[in-house]
């Protein structure tokens, strides 16, 4: 396993989780195990990132621990269990996943617990993280006005407003409840560009202002019709304007309704709009390959950068 201790919020962040789950060990070394630097230290501020959420989490860090596992456990894997048995996602309508997660705030709030978490502990996750970072941000043109479309636990808008290439940035989401995460995030994070965040449907956004960059991070996956949320979004986009998704291939969860099976149909998604596909990479759950994840049907984050010509 890569040596940590020079990365001190990574270091503590792991040590921290084996310490009170030891027999994810080895699930974490394989995770942590071909990190490159640029990925290591993206990593690293999201551990720092985390730490500083965690303070304001009842339990601390220690609660955002626990709920890892129970993501792990509790909420994955008899989902898993489920595609493996029948090459399908179990719910399919919106409204069943509403039913049986959105609706539950206690649930949801151990679920987004834990799914922070993954950002690091999981390596297709914390790679599709760190290729936002350094691949995509940095294509932007400058003081891009940036749209991110169900900011969640505001860690995207964050890394967003950091880069010099941002001058503007806006979310949109569909939950007051989740603006008011975001906003809080932000704001204890330490933002120093501030975010206009609008409780917006994207399918029922007014008005012709453009984007130069816009991003959906693990939002296609809980739609019923992605692609005319696509070509609504592509439609936003200004004149050479960038598009990044960022999809799970084949990752069941309880609030999953849209299986996308490879990186090659997220690229598809993306060119169904329009927009010419200038990247599209895979990043293969943690302990397998990319050539093992696609032939296995195994977890892949997909990443695909559209633009519009």
């Amino acid at each position: 396993m890569i040596d940590t201790k020079s990365y001190a919020n990574l270091h503590n962040l792991t040590s921290s989780l084996l310490s009170h789950w030891p027999e994810h060990t080895v699930f974490i070394e394989k995770s942590l195990t071909g990190r490159s630097t640029d990925v290591l230290e993206v990593s690293e501020e999201l551990s720092k990132a985390i730490f500083k959420l965690s303070e304001d989490i009842p339990g601390g860090i220690g609660a955002i621990i626990t709920d890892y596992r129970f993501l792990c456990e509790d909420i994955v894997l008899p989902e898993e269990i489920y595609f493996r048995r029948n090459g399908k996602y179990r719910l399919t309508t919106f409204d069943e996943a509403n039913a049986e997660c959105y609706a539950n705030h206690a649930f949801m709030d151990r679920y987004m617990n834990g799914l922070l978490l993954s950002d690091v502990m999981w390596s297709n996750h914390a790679h599709g993280f760190g290729y936002f970072v350094n691949s995509y941000l940095p294509r932007l043109p400058e003081m891009a006005h940036h749209l991110e479309i169900g900011p969640g636990h505001g860690l995207f808008l964050y890394f967003a407003q950091l880069s010099d290439k941002v001058g503007k940035l806006t979310g949109w989401d569909v939950s007051p409840t989740s603006i008011a995460k975001t906003t809080h995030a932000l704001k204890n994070l330490g933002a120093v560009k501030a975010a206009d965040l609008v409780l917006q449907n994207l399918y029922d956004a007014a008005g012709d202002e453009q984007f130069d960059s816009i991003i959906l991070s693990e939002v296609l996956e809980h739609l019923e019709d992605p692609e005319v949320a696509l070509q609504s979004v592509a439609d936003r986009l200004a004149p050479n304007g960038l598009l990044w998704i960022n999809v799970p291939a084949n990752s069941p969860a309880p609030d999953h309704i849209f299986l996308v099976d490879s990186v090659e149909h997220a690229a598809r998604l993306v060119e169904a709009t329009g927009l010419k596909v200038i990247e599209a990479v895979g990043f293969p759950m943690t302990g397998t390959t990319l050539e093992r994840a696609k032939k296995h049907k195994l977890a892949i984050t997909c990443s695909v950068i559209g633009q519009r010509i």
